[in-house]
């Protein structure tokens, strides 16, 4: 029973309180009052404690009471009425403990201050390791050290929801962070084990998010990621937990989820809410992102398996590339494995000299003779083989382990032009490849400056390939990386032209001297009119920049042919040769070279 009498009963109305809306209205002060609940204790205790807040200057304060320690007490805290807990120890000092632990519990939202008998009391100690805000010894409380000791406990309790604010919400974007998160899918499964209901994880990724921060800055990447968080929260149900738990990674719990193509539904609003345009510092720009999920109970019932098999998923649709959703299932997670087994292994391939470089001829489509070749890496793995570098490349550019690897294939390649050397093809250029990675790591120009004058070769026959994605991820630093070698001899090609984002104003600047048209646009240039008048211009568009231009897979005699008339410099291909060994390679020249005689 909440008794709300005082010793001298006042008409409220009269006082102007609206207990309500809880302000004071009659002088026009618009004061706030101030509910404080009293549990347990003694009618006298109340009518004392009554006086005391009702003879108050600086405040209003309104207080009721609440007898028994039972649920009754606890219904009334949970209404949410009160902005403080005056908690009687004197007279039940156990069952009032025991009801100081439940609303700890149940994260009671009021300070509680617990009323003993003196300041010294045992019972004193123990509310406070209990959890209470502060106690108070009836022996010596007065209005003054009453309303002291509020005060202190209702403005602790703000300060603490603030900290706990910050603590629980991302500052940058506002939405729950990775604590909250945790604890908001540990509540989600918990209920979906009581009601027996499954729910989803979403992890989503943004794709080349790093690239945003270099081309554009940091300032313009929070940016991003806040427009992408505000995204996400409207257009997902009130009821699913959406969260920034890293850098550029999303996570969204879907609870009461009905089915796979429920969930792919939401992954595909999301991919679609999130990839559509957005302007930073005045330029538009695109941005897909990568979703992983994982479903209770199918995939874990546990916080961290889901976020495990959930980032399985996530890195499994990145590898796909371009605005990808994957479900988390036991093929996903033996394909992990094996990646992970497969990234350790690469880590010891280069003390254990695994790798090896493959040689592609390049023709001359004028006269049939072999121009030059491109250097490609193969890793013969001691128990997988031969591994394509499709699934190694990829791995090493995550890792970093490409800037390593790079230099061992460049010092190979120099190596193997000392042997085309000493068997009469000193006539032949070489093409390297060079990742973004590469580019950006501080040592490169000189490094690779020391192993090529080490080496000893011709540096004006060595070629590096490099893709426009490579040189826009940031464009300034390979461009002085670019000038720096081109001072020793060395050229520089554009790899898979055509499927970038750079501008002929930036290619036009740089020192490349060779285009190469992607062999996605030669594979159907004879079946496929729109890729026949594309390669044409691309042709076109070359030789008016002064630019040589070479056409990659070339398989077909049909397709050389087409090459042949639109007057294609060189051609790559299986037509020709698949890659060989430099050893192959120059065998492959002695019998061309004896054939012709």
């Amino acid at each position: 029973m909440i008794i709300s009498e005082l010793l001298e009963p006042l008409d409220l109305a009269t006082l102007g309180i609206d207990l309500e809306k809880g302000w004071q209205t009659a002088a026009g002060t618009q004061e706030p009052l101030t509910r404080v609940l009293l549990i347990g204790g003694a009618l006298a205790d109340y009518r004392r404690l009554g006086r005391m807040l009702s003879g108050m200057e600086a405040h209003n304060y309104h207080l009721l009471w609440c007898e028994q320690y039972d649920d009754n007490s606890l219904g009334e805290i949970n209404s949410g009425h009160y902005d403080a807990i005056l908690l009687d120890c004197q007279h039940q000092p156990d069952k009032a403990m025991r009801l100081l632990t439940q609303l700890v519990e149940i994260g009671c939202q009021q300070p509680i201050v617990s009323l003993t008998d003196n300041s010294a009391s045992v019972v004193a100690q123990r509310a406070m390791r209990n959890g209470s805000t502060d106690y108070l010894g009836m022996d010596t409380t007065d209005r003054y050290v009453l309303e002291r000791c509020l005060g202190y406990a209702i403005e602790k309790n703000a300060t603490d929801k603030k900290i706990s604010q910050l603590n629980l919400y991302d500052p940058l974007t506002g939405i729950a962070n990775r604590l909250m998160f945790q604890r908001n899918m540990a509540r989600a499964i918990e209920l979906a084990k009581t009601q027996q209901i499954s729910l989803a994880l979403l992890l989503i990724n943004l794709d080349d998010f790093k690239r945003i921060n270099q081309s554009f800055g940091t300032g313009a990447g929070d940016r991003l990621v806040t427009m992408m968080a505000q995204r996400l929260a409207r257009c997902v149900r009130q009821s699913d937990a959406v969260a920034r738990i890293g850098g550029d990674e999303f996570a969204l719990v879907l609870e009461d989820s009905q089915t796979n193509e429920d969930i792919a539904l939401v992954a595909q609003k999301v991919i679609d809410v999130l990839s559509a345009p957005c302007t930073l510092n005045g330029q538009a720009v695109i941005v897909s992102c990568s979703i992983g999920v994982a479903t209770y109970p199918d995939s874990g019932d546990s916080v961290d398996g889901l976020i495990k098999y959930a980032n399985m998923a996530m890195l499994e649709a990145k590898r796909q590339r371009g605005s990808q959703c994957c479900f988390y299932h036991e093929e996903t997670s033996k394909a992990a494995v094996r990646r992970m087994n497969m990234e350790k292994d690469m880590r010891l391939a280069l003390r254990r000299n695994e790798f090896e470089l493959f040689y592609q001829p390049r023709v001359e489509i004028a006269s049939g003779d072999a121009a030059g070749m491109e250097a490609l890496i193969r890793w013969r793995h001691p128990v997988h083989g031969l591994v394509s570098p499709d699934e190694f490349i990829p791995m090493a550019e995550e890792t970093g382990l490409i800037v390593p690897i790079g230099y061992w294939v460049l010092q190979q390649a120099c190596k193997d032009m000392l042997i085309l050397d000493q068997s009469g093809h000193q006539n032949l250029e070489v093409a390297v490849n060079l990742s973004f990675k590469q580019l950006q790591d501080d040592m490169f120009v000189d490094t690779a400056t020391r192993i090529i004058q080490k080496s000893g070769i011709d540096a004006s026959r060595l070629e590096f390939e490099l893709t426009e994605t490579a040189i826009m991820s940031n464009y300034q630093q390979a461009c002085d990386g670019m000038m720096a070698l081109s001072k020793l001899g060395v050229t520089f090609s554009l790899d898979d032209f055509g499927t970038g984002f750079s501008s002929f104003a930036h290619i036009q600047q740089l020192p490349i001297s060779a285009l190469k048209v992607d062999r996605s646009f030669i594979e159907n240039v004879v079946k496929s009119n729109d890729d026949g008048i594309i390669v044409k211009a691309m042709i076109n568009l070359a030789h008016s920049l002064r630019l040589h231009v070479v056409a990659e897979g070339a398989e077909t005699l049909e397709q050389v042919q087409f090459l042949w008339q639109n007057h294609c410099d060189q051609i790559q291909g299986f037509y020709f040769s698949e890659a060989v060994t430099v050893n192959q390679f120059i065998e492959l020249m002695d019998r061309r070279a004896t054939a012709t005689m």
